[in-house]
């Protein structure tokens, strides 16, 4: 009996140190995880399926969030701006790569800042191959469609119609169909235009024969696109981030910031892989046209990097821009609104 009680006296202590390692190693896996993510998480509403996206994506892919200690989660994008205002009020949402659109809404109370400009144009105004519409001015009295009421295809064109003197709230008529459907819409006769933003613009010019009015890519600094608007190398989309972490963890924020800017150059120096990891890892949905080898050409075109003072200056154009076409208050103050819009990193 004693050579048992010995027997089991082992075996139990052999347990108990067994479980204090268990709990050392618990322990040490759990500050080793603390240690790799310094700011803890975040959530991206980033899954929406387009190809300006793709420093959500490069990011996450890429290491970057996690080099600069963030544990980022990628999550659908809402379609409704005010479901994702809600998730932004709410602590839910800690980041967006998104566009000028918002302005309106921060006015309003969204609880977002813009970071920076991250890449240049991806929405344009086309007319279908046999359209008689030559020019924005012939724009007026027709019908354009875009994907919804304040997007920023609407927000583009309405730029695009007062530099031609045309008042974007009574000299067109404004429809709204779901992105697949804007084509179709305008070869049926349904709408005279459509605005709408790539890759669906980019395969209505090159596969359905669609003639390009507008693109808001100015990057070749065209004084053409210019005068209809088009702010010359002005960034389309910008990063954007909760104000509860631009007012209270400016460290969190500024770490965001800077996994975005690596991820942003990342992109352009290596705009081929940036597409095979689009299309591979299924952010965007691969189809015959929208391939690798047109993903890339877009990916090029889009001059990625992100782009803090001069994003300040483009956020003040556009909001101005936006003020004339009456989709911010008539009374805005421009400056204090995008004091109010951008994050300097303070």
């Amino acid at each position: 009996m004693k050579k048992w009680h010995v027997i089991l006296a082992s075996l139990a202590s052999l347990a108990l140190v067994g479980t204090l390692a268990g709990c050392g190693n618990s322990k040490a896996s759990s500050s080793k995880s603390n240690s790799t993510y310094k700011y803890g998480s975040i959530t991206i509403p980033a899954k929406n399926g387009t190809i300006c996206g793709a420093p959500n994506y490069i990011a996450y892919e890429k290491g970057f969030f996690k080099k600069n200690g963030l544990k980022a989660k990628l999550v659908a994008k809402p379609t409704d701006i005010s479901d994702l205002e809600a998730g932004f009020a709410s602590g839910k949402y800690d980041a967006l790569n998104g566009d000028f659109q918002y302005l309106p809404a921060i006015q309003n109370g969204a609880q977002i800042q813009a970071a920076g400009g991250i890449h240049q144009g991806c929405i344009s105004v086309l007319v279908p191959k046999n359209s008689k519409i030559k020019s924005v001015k012939d724009l007026k009295g027709k019908t354009i469609a875009t994907p919804g009421q304040g997007s920023t295809a609407q927000y583009v064109a309405s730029i695009a119609l007062q530099h031609a003197g045309i008042n974007p709230q009574t000299g067109v008529t404004w429809k709204t169909y779901d992105y697949d459907l804007l084509t179709k819409a305008a070869e049926k006769g349904q709408v005279d235009a459509i605005g709408t933003v790539d890759p669906y613009a980019y395969q209505a010019e090159k596969q359905d024969g669609f003639r390009v009015i507008v693109n808001n890519n100015n990057s070749s600094n065209s004084q053409k696109m210019a005068d209809m608007g088009m702010k010359k190398s002005g960034s389309c989309c910008y990063l954007y981030l909760s104000n509860k972490l631009t007012k209270d963890n400016k460290s969190k924020a500024n770490a965001i910031v800077k996994s975005y800017a690596e991820a942003a150059q990342w992109i352009n120096k290596h705009p081929q892989q940036t597409a095979k990891i689009l299309l591979n890892k299924k952010y965007v949905a691969k189809t015959k046209f929208v391939n690798e080898q047109n993903v890339t050409n877009l990916i090029k075109q889009y001059h990625f990097g992100l782009k803090k003072a001069s994003g300040k200056a483009d956020v003040t154009y556009y909001a101005k821009q936006l003020k004339q076409a009456g989709f911010l208050k008539k009374d805005t103050n421009v400056k204090k609104l995008v004091e109010q819009a951008y994050y300097t990193g303070k």
